[in-house]
Parts: structure tokens; sequence; C-alpha cells
């Protein structure tokens, strides 16, 4: 929906939510409940010390660290995740803040997977911990100082797309203040930088394809972005799609328009095969005590395309059918949920704002629909193999490791898909319809931050 003529600025809603229960989730939230949010915070650590890449001794992965920290999180996390029944008891939150950093004892700690990232997505982290740890801090404050800083950089990329975006404002508004979104933004994760930087690549992909006169200007952006996008993670190299939603007749020719798209590929996939290169010793099977292997499992899915082909089509559908709409408030170690009737009207009002999205000055064609699916589906089975490769038992018939949180990039691109020419013009009295979307916005983060509460500090009997 666009706001023309109405008092009701997208991205000043953002800002305000944004901020205000982007804090609330920083220090509401218990230390190391968000996914992996451990190793990423490991991984964090390791960067601030100057420390690019990871050491692998045996079927382990990680690096020597100060012991401070695996202590601090074994301290705090104990059987919270996966157990809703059991509780964060504030007052260990208040005395592990007088766990000194102690960096003359350390040991090696095993933090596989996030060691595969690139130091990009761990920037904002990395250098809260590098200032903290020269100032003094205790290791708990460090965990803070990290989620903090991820989450300024988080609201700074999300309303950088808001405003950038040509149209589709409030989708991008509802989406990046999904629960889920927002809590993955207010945690140490590598997914905050890039969920957000994934959102202002395509909002500039939609603003070079709607604005002829600043070609150069955006392509320039949209280019700078696509190098922290594919560093990020390389199952959303597929978003470089998005060059072909600009038409062919914004270029001075056709040889130009190739060029163009040329120099983006290349560039990206150079850096995505050279920190590969990196990393390669670094691939271990994660999922351990059953038969994975990567290599075996590579070797089979080369053999048997059409069968993980099957395999593939059959996970998506079971995801789907065990719940699409959870990618909106399924937050914790996917043991935090929201009322499935509040996640459910959640996704209404996301294909709604989509729908009756005024289609100026952007047009969204037949053509431009098929590359958007392209793209998705390419990121899609992109993540779905890696997981495949280094999480699931080879040969086995489902891809194990999915998780709602993987397709929140992908989300503003799915919901795109909904805009046509003709609802867009039937909405009206605009003003009212984004008053209530602001109001819905408000009640939802308050109610998502109820249900953290009630998870992690109210004893049910």
């Amino acid at each position: 929906m666009t706001t023309e003529n109405t008092g009701y600025v997208p991205e000043k809603v953002f800002l305000i939510l944004g901020i205000v229960f982007g804090l609330l989730f920083v220090f509401v939230v218990p230390p190391f409940q968000a996914p992996d949010e451990t190793n990423h915070f490991y991984r964090s650590y390791q960067l601030s010390e100057g420390r690019a890449l990871a050491e692998r001794r045996g079927g382990d992965v990680g690096g020597m660290l100060p012991e401070s920290l695996i202590k601090t999180a074994k301290t705090l996390s104990k059987d919270i995740p996966g157990h809703p029944e059991n509780k964060q008891e504030v007052s260990e939150i208040i005395e592990a803040f007088k766990i000194p950093i102690d960096e003359g004892r350390r040991a090696f700690i095993n933090f596989h997977y996030t060691v595969l990232y690139s130091p990009v997505p761990f920037i904002p982290q990395a250098a809260a911990i590098y200032a903290g740890r020269h100032s003094g801090f205790t290791v708990l404050w460090l965990v803070y100082a990290g989620r903090a800083a991820n989450l300024f950089v988080w609201i700074c990329l999300m309303y950088l797309s808001i405003r950038t975006a040509p149209a589709y404002k409030w989708l991008f508004v509802f989406l990046a203040l999904m629960p889920l979104s927002l809590f993955q933004g207010a945690s140490l994760s590598a997914d905050s930088f890039t969920n957000a930087v994934c959102f202002l690549f395509t909002a500039t992909a939609l603003r070079a394809a709607s604005d002829k006169e600043n070609l150069k200007k955006n392509l320039l952006i949209l280019f700078l972005l696509s190098l922290p996008l594919t560093m990020s993670k390389h199952a959303y190299f597929p978003l470089l799609l998005c060059f072909f939603l600009i038409p062919k007749t914004f270029f001075p020719s056709v040889r130009s328009y190739r060029a163009a798209f040329a120099v983006l590929f290349i560039v990206n996939l150079s850096l995505n095969l050279w920190w590969s290169s990196k990393v390669d010793y670094l691939v271990v099977a994660y999922n351990n005590g059953l038969d994975v292997s990567p290599e075996r499992q590579l070797s089979y899915v080369l053999g048997h395309p059409f069968t993980f082909a099957e395999t593939f089509i059959r996970t998506i559908v079971r995801q789907c059918q065990l719940g699409w709409y959870t990618v909106v408030g399924k937050m914790g170690w996917l043991d935090t949920n929201m009322p499935v009737v509040y996640q459910a009207s959640y996704v209404w009002l996301l294909a709604l704002s989509a729908l009756f999205s005024a289609p100026e000055p952007l047009k969204v064609s037949t053509t431009k629909k098929l590359v958007i699916f392209t793209a998705i589906l390419s990121c899609v089975l992109l993540f779905s193999t890696s997981e495949y490769l280094i999480w699931t038992p080879v040969g086995s018939p489902y891809i194990d490791g999915l998780q709602p949180r993987y397709v929140i990039p992908l989300l503003p691109l799915l919901f795109i898909l909904l805009s046509n020419n003709i609802f867009g013009h039937l909405l009206v009295k605009r003003h009212l319809v984004e008053l209530f979307l602001g109001a819905y916005l408000l009640f939802s983060l308050m109610l998502a931050l109820f249900v953290i509460v009630v998870r992690y500090y109210v004893q049910i009997e």
C-alpha cells in the first residue's frame, strides 16, 4: 500500500516500533535463546580477536577461546532450549554478569556451522565485542553489547529498505516487524545482518526497475549491496536474478544490459568460490550419531538427481503441512510459539498488503514474476541442498534441518508475486487502513513480548 496523501509514513512506524520493541527483545530474551546464538557468539568473539578462519581438530571445528565464554553459556542455557517447562532464573543472569573474561585461561571450543560464515555478517557483533573487551566488559555484557549492535545495524538497513522500496512499503514493514524477524534482528545471529541486507537488495532492485533516470546510481548501489549479500550466505546468491526486474529499455543497448549482469554475476561468483575454498577444510557432518557424510551425500545426489528432486518436493510439502505460518512467530529454539490464529491472521494481512498495493510506480509483469519465482526457488533449493549434505543421513527421503527463518530473506519477493494492477485501485480510505495496520503491529509486538516473558520467566503449574 502506498502512503501518498496520508499522514502515516511506513518507515517512521517501523523506526518507532523497531527501536522500542527491538531493545526490549535484546534484554528480555534470555542470553543464548536464539537459534545457535551460542555458536554465533563464539564466532563473533573469534573475529573480534582478528581471526577470520577457524581451526579444525579431527571432527571438531572452532577455536581457542576463553573458558569463561563457555562457562557463561552453560550457566545460563542449561536445559531451557527445547524444554518450555524450564525457565530462566533472573538471579542467575544477575550472577552471570560477574563472570570476567579471563583471557589467559583458554580451551578449544567447538562451534561448527558458524565457522563456515565469512566475517561479513558478524561485523556488528564482532565490533561491539572488540570494543567491550577493551573496555573491561564481563562476558555477559559482551553478549548484550553484541545484540544491541546487531539490532542497530538491522534497524538501519531495514529502515533504508522501506525508504528505498518504490512500492510495497507496508509489506516491507510487516515483514521486518514479524516477531520472528525482530527476534532474529535483536540477537547475536548472523541472520540479523543477512536478512536485512537481503531486504535492502530487493528494495534497491525494485527501485532500479522503476527509476530509469537514476539507473547508474541504482546499479552501483545494487552492485555494492550484492557483495555483503552473497558473502553473508551463499544460499541467497540467486537473489542476483532480481537484476532482470530492470527493463532492458533502461539500458543504451542489449549488450550493455548483458554486460552489467555479467559483471554482477562474475564478481559475486568469484567471491563465493574464493571463500568456499578458504573454509573447505572446515566442512564436517553436524548431525552426530547418524549416518551423515557430506561427501557420500553429494555422491548420492549427483548419482540420483531425480530421487533427490522427489526428496526436495516431498520435504517442501511436509514443511508446508507442518505449518507454513510459523515463519511469523516460531521464536527461540523453535519452542516459543505465537498463537496459531494470530500467525495465520498475520500472513493474511501480509497477503492483502501485497494484493492491494497500488501498482504505481512499479508494475510487476508476468515475466518479472517468473524471474522472482525462479530466484525464490533457486534459493530454497540451495539451502535445502546444503542441509541435506551436512545434516541429513545419506539417502534419507526427507531433508533435515530446515527452519522457517531461512525463508525470511525471500518473503518480500514471495508476497510481491501476489501483486496486480487491479485491487490496488479499489482500496478507499487508505489512511484508515494504514492506521489499522500500525495499531495491529503494536498489538502484534506486545503479544510477542508477552509470549516471550511467559515462555522464559513464568512457571505455569
